[in-house]
């Protein structure tokens, strides 16, 4: 599935905000700030590798945290 599917996915549920999964992408060197994380997120803006490796740290760390 592609990341940016999954992490849509994953925002959708109610207790989990973007800013949740903003904080952990950018703990993990992703270098968007939240309003250019919102546009990536949505597909606005190209992905790069460095920002897709981040993300899907992120998005299988919260995945972890949230089904435990």
């Amino acid at each position: 599935m592609d990341l940016r599917l999954r992490a849509r996915t994953l925002l959708q549920r109610e207790d989990l905000a973007l800013v949740d999964l903003w904080i952990q992408y950018w703990s993990r060197g992703g270098d968007c700030d939240p309003f250019e994380f919102d546009a990536f997120i949505h597909d606005l803006l190209p992905d790069s590798w460095f920002d897709m490796c981040a993300l899907a740290g992120a998005i299988d760390d919260l995945a972890y945290e949230t089904s435990s």
